[in-house]
């Protein structure tokens, strides 16, 4: 049996990732030495480097891949409306600067 183009199981591969909604834009998958598919990057949650596993997995029983993500927890804040005011009324909000003046110009 033919070994498989590892040009067409990264191609198969993001296309998977891309079915299930990752985000490619934070993995990185390359063709090594010896046609090793290395898969490296960062995700959000457990659950989406299950995903990516998965999919690994099974281009994996074709090929040689190497897989080393890493979890990257993302805190997002609820959004803050008075921060945000000000931040688009700056500076308007700003009062102006008095000073004394003495003596003549």
């Amino acid at each position: 049996m033919a070994r498989p183009d590892p040009v067409d199981l990264r191609a198969a591969l993001e296309e998977a990732l891309r079915d299930y909604a990752i985000d490619l834009s934070r993995i990185a998958i390359e063709i090594g030495a010896d046609d090793v598919i290395l898969v490296t990057g960062l995700v959000s949650t457990a659950a989406e480097q299950e995903t990516v596993m998965e999919a690994v997995a099974r281009i994996a029983r074709r090929a040689n891949v190497r897989c080393e993500l890493v979890m990257s927890l993302v805190f997002e804040a609820p959004p803050d409306v008075v921060y945000e005011a000000g931040i688009e009324s700056f500076p308007a909000s700003d009062p102006p600067c008095w000073a004394s003046r003495s003596g003549s110009l």
